[in-house]
């Protein structure tokens, strides 16, 4: 364990598209959407802190570790990301386009992260990152379905 910077460019390839999002915050949000349960506000938010803190801390493993499949599969993953990001920005901003599928996958912009976090805990053979990675993912994929499921019932 320790700091490298691969820890901090696996941190900022998944953040860099939120940091725009900052800035360029979404048009027509729906103002009667109900929230989320703090339960899985929680879950989500506890896990997104440790994958977002883990990769600098494990920067030293990460720089070790070979490529291999996995490796790629995440870069698939933020290559689909960020083509939902420019989908999004494309379109006028608009809140729904956070949620609509990507082909046949379901909030793709909640998939893929999660996706890239599991397999980078894979990846790094680690349960002290693969734990966070997949409360981070059932938190943040159950509360997106939930908001597009209640845009597309409205």
């Amino acid at each position: 364990m320790g700091v490298h910077i691969e820890g901090i460019i696996a941190i900022v390839l998944i953040l860099l598209p939120n940091i725009i999002f900052t800035f360029l915050p979404p048009t027509d949000v729906p103002t009667n959407l109900r929230t989320t349960p703090i339960t899985l506000t929680v879950l989500e938010q506890a896990g997104r802190i440790a994958c977002l803190t883990l990769p600098i801390m494990f920067g030293i493993k990460i720089a070790e570790q070979h490529m291999n499949f996995i490796v790629i599969l995440m870069g698939v993953c933020i290559v689909l990301y960020y083509i939902c990001w420019i989908h999004f920005f494309i379109n006028g901003r608009v809140y729904d386009q956070l949620f609509k599928p990507l082909v046949f996958i379901p909030v793709p912009m909640a998939v893929f992260p999660a996706l890239y976090f599991v397999l980078m805990g894979v990846w790094l053979e680690s349960l002290i990152f693969l734990i966070p990675a997949v409360l981070f993912s059932i938190g943040h994929i159950v509360a997106s379905w939930s908001q597009y499921r209640q845009m597309i019932s409205n």
